[in-house]
């Protein structure tokens, strides 16, 4: 994911430069790992093929998919598509780190269960286990 949001970064950056869609694509897939260039590379080939740009940003994934709202909102409202690109990416970054936020929140959940389980026996016969014993003692003793 973090791929798709620097790639979108560099795509905003060329469009504010003035390149077109495609050939904004088209240097960002030559300058990007395999799996952003295959996925932007379909939608370039796709939009050369005369398909809408919609329609082309299907053949790029689910990942892609505030690039397509983003396309397809500046297409239907005439905006300039590299703020709303700029924006998508910003919304993936912060989507991304909702999530290892949440991962990371469970990871400590998780790693509260085994020293739990691990420390709570050690804890009782060190500090409840004497103390009871000693209270056992006194009320033995007091009553005998």
């Amino acid at each position: 994911m973090d791929d798709v949001a620097d790639a979108l970064v560099l795509v905003a950056l060329a469009l504010r430069a003035g390149v077109d869609l495609t050939r904004a694509l088209e240097e960002v897939a030559t300058g990007s790992g395999a799996s952003v260039a295959r996925d932007l590379s379909a939608v370039v080939a796709a939009v050369r093929w005369g398909r809408p740009v919609e329609e082309a940003w299907t053949y790029a994934g689910s990942l892609w998919r505030p690039a397509a709202l983003a396309w397809s909102v500046a297409e239907a409202t005439g905006a300039a598509p590299a703020a709303l690109v700029a924006d998508a990416a910003i919304r993936l970054r912060e989507r991304q780190e909702r999530d290892r936020e949440r991962r990371a929140a469970r990871a400590g959940v998780l790693l509260v269960l085994p020293l739990g389980l691990g420390f709570l026996p050690a804890f009782a016969c060190t500090a409840v286990l004497p103390v009871v014993i000693a209270l056992a003692v006194g009320v033995l003793d007091a009553g005998g």
